[in-house]
């Protein structure tokens, strides 16, 4: 089983994005499963979804995940984002910096290229969730862009997939650049 952690803000779409990435799992055959966590959340505060990928499905939340995604890279200046990941986990953060610890790819900048924005704030959460397709291999860009029509609505689903395609082969090119291949785990 392999398990996924989105940190994102509320109404940044954390929850759609591991929705839509277990949606596209079942279009492969895979068996995998969103959970999302509610509590008294707003826009803006920081909120968590969780993604499970295998046979045993939980029905719980994931507490030390495989990967953790991070949609607002402010996040981690707020809290610890490697307190959700096991030791090895690997981490894929929205963010123009860089570190060791983690992917860093600036999917503000391409949302605000294809014109992915609600009431005033980047829609990150696809493009993420095709970042983290591009680095775990557990779901394929294909899958990910059948699914787009089922979650967004008609006028959206040309930049979503437009942009889908630019973060998976943008998070391509930076393993490559970076002497490292996709993890091969499915």
């Amino acid at each position: 089983m392999y398990e996924v952690v989105f940190l994102g803000r509320g109404g940044q779409g954390a929850v759609t994005a591991a929705q839509l990435l277990a949606y596209a799992a079942t279009l492969e055959g895979k068996k995998a499963q969103a959970l999302p966590e509610f509590g008294a959340e707003r826009r803006g505060a920081i909120v968590r979804a969780y993604l499970r990928f295998g046979e045993t499905l939980l029905h719980s939340s994931v507490k030390e995940a495989d990967y953790v995604v991070v949609l607002d890279g402010r996040i981690l200046e707020q809290i610890d984002v490697r307190r959700y990941g096991k030791p090895g986990a690997v981490y894929i953060v929205n963010t123009k910096s860089k570190a060791e610890w983690y992917i860093g790819i600036d999917a503000t900048a391409i949302a605000l290229k294809y014109g992915l924005v609600v009431a005033g704030w980047p829609v990150v959460n696809l493009i993420m969730a095709s970042a983290f397709a591009a680095v775990s291999r557990l779901v394929s860009l294909k899958s990910i862009i059948d699914a787009v029509p089922v979650f967004v609505p008609k006028k959206y689903i040309e930049p979503n997939v437009k942009a889908v395609e630019e973060a998976y082969r943008t998070v391509e090119e930076l393993l490559k650049s970076q002497g490292q291949r996709p993890a091969s785990i499915a």
